[in-house]
């Protein structure tokens, strides 16, 4: 269950940094760059919580890999999204 929140919290956290990007194309305007005080939080935070549970070296591992998947997928999920 923590795992899933966690996940979760690194997913919401690459997509307030894709949001605050000028290049999104979710929002019709950007968000404002200080929301991205909020996505360092909940990427911090993730990393203690999986840190709690596992070593060091697992916990960079998972969390570098959920955002690099997560900042890959949402462009594309907003392509989908904005085809229908």
């Amino acid at each position: 269950m923590l795992t899933s929140i966690l996940v979760f919290a690194l997913i919401a956290g690459a997509s307030v940094i894709y949001l605050s990007n000028k290049n999104q194309r979710w929002l019709k305007k950007q968000i404002s760059s200080r929301w991205r005080i909020l996505a360092y939080f909940l990427f911090s935070a993730a990393l203690i919580g999986f840190y709690s549970g596992m070593s060091l070296s697992v916990s960079l591992f998972i969390s570098l890999m959920v955002i690099m998947l997560s900042l890959m997928l949402i462009p594309f999920l907003v392509l989908m999204v904005r085809d229908k």
